[in-house]
């Protein structure tokens, strides 16, 4: 079975898994980890295993987990760790991820030859039944397996080695000896395994969480335990009928709507991002950029205009405004945002930045820090609520996009895919 036509510009990089053996690694991954196997014979999957043609034939982005209980990666070739990591379910595991496989690559290229390798990413608490519990997240793990025990079997072999060494009983001991000798036979050549390659316990910094529709956690620095706050934004609601929610911690958590004006205040307040205009004079493309998106967006998912209208859209700016103005209105996020335009050309006007709708002033904050995490956050939560920006979604939230590709408009997917080709540079997402 071939994977249903999928944009050639979105799986840039992607690695294609085109063997019949890669594809029956795959699918015993896919066995071993609990998710239905794939009837497709070819298809491309990013650095993790994620494959965006498996999770349209399966109708589920998530289908290799969210780390609720946990989030699974499938490696069948070291070739694909080269490539984007796009797994909307690993996103707070990917700097992990990547660093361990480029250590491990070689061990991995012999684990592969064999079996697909199985990464796990899973929290210490396995019970999360509410937003408010995600502020106990202080660390996550990564174990690796095979489907057919080969980590496992490895492990196990150095552990009888050591004892056999140390031990002047266990040179005695035929059963032991024996048992030894079939763990070597099982994992015939392949080497000694770096610890980390087995498991590994990683620090849970700012990141978007896959749970509950999509949340994030920033944590207050400072201050005593009492008295410092643990936000979470999320989709869910908060706890109804707590006047004050602890943590196991004895945190104070405070569970806010991942919407516009609540993101915007968080942000502002602990000085994680900035809305200043001065930036904006500096960096004027960062309007044009998003007044343009906002076009594309009222135009392709207009009643009326939705489907199948983004291949005859232009891709120029001025010639889309142009068609905007033959069909009508513009949307009034775009006019606030001309207006904005006009005011920061004209040094003597007052530039009202806080007058302006609560979703404009989330996509116009800067990050308040040029260090990647904080970078990243910021980026990643403009996507998260901005709908609208698909270039943004794309280069800074790639697990976003492709896990929100197949529900949008027909038109809007294809005048993506348009855009996209048209783009040397935008034709693969940033690196996690």
């Amino acid at each position: 079975m071939e994977a249903a036509p999928f944009p050639e510009p979105l799986l840039r990089g992607f690695f294609p898994v085109d063997a019949p053996l890669l594809v029956d690694h795959y699918n015993a991954g896919l066995e071993a980890v609990g998710t239905p196997a794939t009837a497709l014979s070819h298809f491309h999957i990013d650095a993790a295993g994620y494959s965006p043609e498996v999770a349209d034939e399966l109708g589920d982005p998530l289908y290799l987990g969210s780390a609720s209980p946990l989030a699974c990666g499938l490696v069948v070739s070291v070739a694909q760790l080269g490539g984007p990591l796009v797994h909307p379910g690993l996103g707070f595991a990917a700097e992990a991820f990547r660093n361990i496989t480029a250590r491990a690559r070689h061990e991995i290229a012999s684990l592969t030859m064999r079996e697909p390798l199985i990464a796990e990413a899973r929290f210490a608490t396995s019970l999360i039944d509410g937003p408010h519990q995600l502020a106990d997240l202080e660390h996550f793990e990564l174990h690796f397996r095979t489907p057919g025990g080969l980590v496992r079997g490895r492990r196990q072999l150095e552990e009888r080695k050591r004892e056999f060494m140390e031990s002047d009983r266990r040179w005695l001991d035929d059963e032991f000896i024996e048992d030894m000798a079939e763990l070597a036979r099982q994992v015939r050549d392949l080497g000694p395994l770096p610890a980390e390659l087995l498991h590994s316990r990683h620090r849970l910094g700012p990141c978007h969480l896959p749970l509950f529709g999509g949340s994030y956690v920033l944590e207050e620095r400072g201050g005593s335990l009492r008295s410092a706050i643990t936000h979470v934004l999320s989709a869910a609601p908060a706890p109804e009928g707590q006047d004050e929610i602890r943590s196991a911690r004895g945190r104070r958590v405070d569970v806010r709507p991942l919407e516009a004006e609540a993101v915007v205040d968080l942000l502002l307040q602990h000085k994680v991002a900035r809305l200043d205009a001065g930036d904006l004079q500096q960096h004027p493309e960062v309007i044009d950029r998003l007044q343009y998106w906002i076009l594309v967006h009222h135009i392709t998912t207009t009643r009326g205009h939705e489907d199948g209208e983004g291949a005859g859209l232009p891709l120029a700016p001025a010639e889309l405004a142009r068609e905007l103005d033959r069909r009508g209105a513009s949307p009034p996020d775009y006019r606030e945002l001309a207006d904005l335009q006009r005011r920061l050309a004209s040094a003597a006007q007052k530039i009202p930045l806080d007058a302006l709708s609560p979703l404009n002033r989330l996509r116009l904050l800067t990050p308040s820090s040029t260090r990647e995490p904080v970078v990243r956050f910021v980026r990643h939560v403009q996507a998260s609520v901005d709908t609208a920006d698909l270039e943004g979604a794309w280069r800074h939230a790639p697990d976003l996009f492709f896990a929100r590709w197949r529900g949008l408009a027909p038109a809007l997917r294809h005048y993506f895919e348009r855009w996209l080709g048209s783009r040397s540079e935008a034709g693969r997402p940033r690196q996690s």
